[in-house]
């Protein structure tokens, strides 16, 4: 590269680089949504990542450590969703359980053995109760 093209500021150096006009539009569209505050920042980042997936055939852990944080960052949030419904859903029982434990008198050896038959129902039904299965097992 000729002295004409290059200007060198403290660890930078100055390119001419000659761009597609559709690549300009890209440029120009997208560098604020990404968070840079120029063009040049956006085309730096975008030669870095370029640069690391090129290399994944050099180094295998790249693409799968990015992928790897996506997933984890997915399992997180379902796992939060999946905490917070658990939670209501527990508040609920708890609710309906002192109800009816307030307005019913079962004695002890009675709640054991319907919790051993609740038990064994749950297990032959693989867990998918539903009213009406606790309707028909009732009858």
């Amino acid at each position: 590269m000729t002295k004409k093209y290059q200007e060198e500021t403290n660890d930078r150096t100055r390119y001419n680089l000659h761009l597609p006009n559709e690549v300009m539009s890209l440029i120009q569209k997208w560098y604020k949504d990404d968070g840079c505050t120029t063009m040049n920042e956006f085309v730096e980042r975008a030669i870095k990542f370029y640069a690391g997936y090129v290399s994944n055939e050099q180094n295998h852990n790249y693409l799968p450590n990015i992928v790897l944080s996506t997933m984890k960052s997915i399992v997180r949030e379902s796992e939060n969703r999946h905490n917070r419904n658990l939670y209501r859903i527990a508040l609920e029982m708890s609710m309906l359980m002192n109800i009816m434990a307030a307005t019913h008198h079962i004695p002890e050896d009675s709640l054991a053995k319907l919790r051993g038959d609740c038990e064994e129902e749950i297990r032959r039904i693989n867990g998918m109760l539903s009213i009406d299965t606790a309707v028909r097992w009732q009858s």
